[in-house]
């Protein structure tokens, strides 16, 4: 099948994007933006302290934490401008704001319902002082993964995703900022490299990520994406040099072969966190000696520092500052 034949077909398969956010819960989310700004913690006061409390079936992923000069402070995520002002599917994206610091830990625990943070508040000044703290090598941890049942993580579909043109647009909204951050972050990393670079996207979903990665120097970065969705590969086909179908647990690249490798599926809702600390391996093989690898995405990375060390990288990055805001963004150097 050829690229142009496929994007027909693509393109005349339906994608329902369900119903949209119920009115009133979207005037809760944003009730409870308007509250952290203000400093009011009245909805999470209880007898024994403040607590923030999810279901794991409903949204842990809005919980996160991070330490930073010797104290660990809790956040509370709050619905994604992408959502409100671009109608973006979903409730959050990959951006924290200081407002969403919410005080310094006093407990974790989880039930084998939800997960709870007990943490004492801090006024404005203490708060915007953590969230400036945070340095580019603090991790913000999203420590409750999204479950789809009882016991079980939320993941993809065995077979990938369905796209059509209207999708592929939706999923780009929420990584506008890091493809934005991505292009700024390695140019001078491009410039100053010898030769062609290889750029390997193991889910590339529509190609747009590393294709507008490639934008710095198409003539010299050369492009391999690979998706389990063969309608996605189909998709990515027009983007990218070299597209695979196939399971990134069999990357569709020689080992020892990529300059630099982009991570957007090790994350919540996409795979399970059991199966991201499998796949590392495999992945982090298909790095050339001081090859990089940068784990990011719309939804939370589901690796930490520990297990990308014990795969044989070095951590150069854990977070990426950009104009208002702080995301996941690590940046690892293979050591072999």
């Amino acid at each position: 099948m050829t690229s142009d034949t496929a994007m027909t077909v693509v393109s005349e398969q339906r994608w329902d994007p369900g119903p949209p956010l119920d009115a009133g819960f979207v005037d809760g989310e944003i009730s409870i933006r308007e509250e952290l700004r203000r400093g009011d913690f009245t909805r999470w006061r209880r007898a024994g302290g403040h607590e923030l409390r999810e279901r794991l079936t409903d949204r842990p992923e809005r919980l996160f934490l991070f330490q930073t000069e010797g104290h660990w402070y809790a956040g509370c995520k709050t619905i994604s401008d992408y959502v409100l002002d671009q109608g973006m599917p979903g409730v959050f994206c990959s951006r924290v704001y200081w407002y969403n610091v919410v005080g310094t830990v006093t407990s974790v625990r989880t039930s084998d319902t939800d997960a709870r943070i007990v943490f004492e508040p801090l006024d404005e000044t203490g708060r915007r002082a953590a969230f400036e703290a945070i340095t580019p090598l603090t991790e913000i941890v999203h420590p409750f993964a999204k479950q789809r049942d009882p016991g079980r993580e939320k993941t993809s579909p065995s077979d990938g995703w369905l796209v059509t043109e209207e999708r592929a647009a939706f999923l780009g909204l929420g990584e506008q900022h890091l493809r934005r951050y991505t292009r700024e972050r390695f140019r001078s990393w491009c410039e100053a490299a010898d030769g062609d670079l290889l750029a390997y996207d193991p889910a590339c979903s529509t190609g747009q990520f590393l294709s507008e990665f490639a934008t710095m120097d198409p003539a010299r970065i050369r492009t391999v994406g690979q998706d389990l969705s063969s309608q996605m590969a189909d998709f990515a086909a027009s983007r990218l040099e070299r597209v695979v179908c196939g399971d990134a647990a069999s990357p569709a690249v020689e080992s020892g072969s990529v300059d630099i490798l982009f991570s957007r599926f090790l994350n919540s809702e996409v795979v399970s966190t059991a199966q991201a600390r499998s796949l590392l391996p495999a992945l982090v093989d298909t790095l050339r000696p001081g090859g990089t690898m940068v784990l990011l995405g719309h939804s939370p990375v589901l690796l930490d520092a520990v297990d990308l060390v014990s795969a044989g990288l070095r951590v150069r990055q854990t977070v990426a500052r950009q104009d208002d805001h702080l995301f996941q963004y690590y940046v690892c150097e293979h050591g072999a």
